[in-house]
C-alpha cells in the first residue's frame, strides 16, 4: 500500500507540473494583460506596473520564478484584487465552497444511493418508472436553471428562504444552493446505483447465496450494497473535487462568497495568478480524491490487485 501511494505521489508531480505550464502559457497567449484598460495607462507607468510583477522579463523566467515562489507556498499576488495575494483569497473562499461541496455530496451520495437500490429491488414497478423519470428531468435540467427556479419559489413566493448571501454560513442560506448543487448529482448517482444493483443481484455470487437459504434483506446488506457502489465510488472523485471547488454559477446567483468567482473574475481580467492557484487546488484535490477512491476501492473489492 505504502508503495502504490508513494508511487502515485510520484506521478502527481509531473501531472501538476504540466497543468501549471499550461495555465500558465494559456493566459499569456490571450489578448490582453491585467493592466490593459479601455484607457492606456502613460508608458512609464505601465513599465513601472510590469516591473514590479515581473511581467517585464521573458515568459520563461517568469515561469522559474512562479514555480520557485510556488514551491514555498506562495502563490503570488493578485493582480486585480489589491492587497492581496492569491493564497489569502482562496483561503477566504475555500471555506465556502468546500462546505457547500461536501454537503452536497454527501446529500447526493446517500439519496442517490438509496433510491437507486430501493428502483432496483423493485424494478419496473411504479416507484422504479417515477425514480427513473424523476431523474432524467434532474440529469436534463441544469443547476443555472434549477438555481433560479428553487429562489423564485421558496424566496420570492413563500419566503421562507433567504434569496442569496452567505451570513456566516446560516443553515437557512445554505439549503437552497446545496439543493440546486445536489439535484443533479443525486439523479446521476440513482442511475448509476440502479444499473449496477441490477447487474450484481444478476450475477453468480448472489444466487449462490440465495441458494443457501440466506435472508434476503441479509444479502443486501452485506453483499449486493458493498458490491454494487463500486462504481460510484469512481464517479464520486472528480464529482466531489469539481463540488468542493466551487460551482461557479450557483456562486455567483446565490451571492455567495466562494472559489468560484474568483476563477471567474480572474480569467475575465486577465489575473494570471488568481487563474493560476485555483487550477492548481482543483487540480491537486483531484489527484488527491482519485488516490483515496483507488484505495478505497481495493478495500471494498478484493478482486482489485493495487
Amino acid at each position: 500500500m505504502i508503495k502504490f501511494i508513494t508511487k502515485r505521489i510520484l506521478i502527481a508531480i509531473p501531472t501538476l507540473l504540466i497543468i501549471i505550464a499550461f495555465s500558465f502559457s494559456m493566459m499569456r497567449v490571450a489578448p490582453g494583460g491585467p493592466f490593459t484598460n479601455e484607457r492606456a495607462l502613460p508608458p512609464e507607468i505601465e513599465k513601472n506596473i510590469n516591473a514590479a510583477y515581473n511581467l517585464d522579463k521573458p515568459v520563461y523566467e517568469q515561469f522559474y520564478i512562479y514555480m520557485k515562489n510556488i514551491t514555498r507556498g506562495d502563490f503570488g499576488p493578485s493582480f486585480k484584487y489589491k492587497d492581496f495575494s492569491v493564497k489569502e483569497l482562496i483561503l477566504n473562499g475555500l471555506p465556502v465552497s468546500v462546505t457547500l461541496g461536501l454537503s452536497a455530496i454527501i446529500i447526493s451520495l446517500f439519496l442517490g444511493s438509496l433510491l437507486g437500490i430501493i428502483a432496483a429491488i423493485n424494478r419496473n414497478t411504479i416507484f422504479d418508472y417515477s425514480v427513473m423519470g424523476v431523474s432524467l428531468v434532474g440529469i436534463c435540467v441544469p443547476s443555472f436553471v434549477m438555481a433560479p427556479l428553487l429562489s423564485l419559489f421558496f424566496s420570492l413566493y413563500m419566503g421562507i428562504l433567504p434569496t442569496s448571501g452567505w451570513n456566516n454560513g446560516n443553515i437557512l442560506n445554505l439549503i437552497l444552493p446545496i439543493t440546486a448543487l445536489s439535484l443533479p448529482q443525486i439523479a446521476i448517482i440513482s442511475r448509476m446505483m440502479r444499473a449496477s444493483t441490477i447487474e450484481v443481484l444478476n450475477s453468480n455470487f448472489i444466487r449462490t447465496a440465495k441458494s443457501k437459504g440466506l435472508n434476503e434483506s441479509y444479502i443486501i446488506r452485506k453483499h449486493v450494497i458493498r458490491a454494487s457502489i463500486l462504481p460510484i465510488v469512481e464517479y464520486l472523485a472528480p464529482a466531489s473535487a469539481g463540488l468542493m471547488t466551487g460551482s461557479i454559477i450557483i456562486e455567483q446567483i446565490f451571492g455567495l462568497p466562494g472559489i468560484g468567482r474568483y476563477f471567474v473574475v480572474g480569467a475575465l481580467q486577465r489575473d494570471y495568478t488568481l487563474v493560476s492557484g485555483v487550477l492548481i487546488l482543483y487540480a491537486s484535490l483531484l489527484i488527491l480524491l482519485i488516490l483515496i477512491t483507488d484505495i478505497v476501492r481495493a478495500i471494498l473489492d478484493p478482486r482489485v490487485k493495487i
